[in-house]
């Protein structure tokens, strides 16, 4: 039994962390309930550190999609593919914050041509790397993101003027929508125990903590920090005096595939409610 049914309303991935993301049909998950193609790339800064778009706000202008075991990127008018395979090994540094320092990870880089495409792009000496499955699935990460399109809907209401992408800034891996094309109830996901989709059961691991990614325009690649206030006056609502949040994670309990228009059968705990 359900408490609650929800659709699949839209599916992303986003083959380089901090770039843009692509918009899929189909979403696949491995054996260890990850998405296939997500976050297998990365941007590397000139200090040999990974790097995120709210240090450079304009990475939300580079597109990445992944047609084959290639990648292909597109900015301002440029396109590059980038070969699935090769590129000279590197170690970089992604920052820990659990144990707030360094973890050292084995990366291969992509060439000067994706190099260049970055600094066209962002006026900075970037380095598209792509990164080892050690490095993808680091302890301190997360597999699925979730959001519902009633919490975009209140994100919307809470500004004063019209929010340009709200899907694109909150960058879930999964979308949901009211089964009967009515509204879904505001932030429902907040109190998701797990949702089944056929045969897969996604069950939630945590809140998605939220940063000033979503504050960069994906239209123009500028930060506006009065997004960050109004995900603020939300997440105070919900939960005062927690870091501020919008959507969850999640992880499937195995393979399988995910659809646009998906039947989700949702369970809650409305003891968070």
């Amino acid at each position: 039994m359900a408490d609650l049914t929800a659709r699949v309303a839209g599916l992303w991935r986003y083959p380089v962390k901090s770039c843009a993301g692509e918009a899929v049909n189909t979403l696949l998950l491995d054996g260890d309930g990850w998405p296939v193609g997500d976050r297998g790339w990365g941007i590397v800064d000139a200090g040999g550190e990974l790097t995120w778009m709210g240090a450079h706000p304009r990475l939300a202008l580079v597109h990445a999609r992944l047609v084959g075991s290639d990648l292909e990127l597109q900015a301002l008018g440029r396109s590059l593919t980038v070969p699935g395979e090769g590129g000279d090994a590197l170690e970089v540094r992604g920052w820990n914050g659990e144990r707030q320092d360094f973890d050292v990870l084995q990366v291969w880089d992509a060439g000067e041509d994706a190099a260049a495409l970055l600094k066209a792009t962002t006026g900075e000496p970037l380095r598209l790397v792509r990164l080892s499955i050690e490095a993808q699935r680091r302890p301190i990460l997360n597999a699925l993101h979730i959001v519902g399109e009633g919490s975009l809907q209140s994100w919307q209401d809470a500004m004063a003027q019209p929010l340009n992408g709200p899907a694109q800034r909150a960058r879930p891996n999964l979308l949901l929508s009211a089964e009967d094309g009515g509204d879904l109830p505001p932030f429902i996901e907040d109190i998701l125990i797990e949702a089944r989709i056929g045969a897969l059961t996604l069950r939630r691991t945590t809140v998605c903590v939220r940063c000033v990614v979503p504050t960069v325009d994906p239209a123009s690649g500028e930060p506006q920090p009065v997004v960050l206030d109004a995900l603020t006056r939300l997440s105070a609502e919900r939960a005062p005096g927690a870091p501020v949040q919008f959507g969850v994670y999640a992880r499937g309990d195995g393979a399988g595939t995910l659809r646009i228009g998906d039947r989700v059968d949702l369970s809650l705990n409305f003891g968070e409610a």
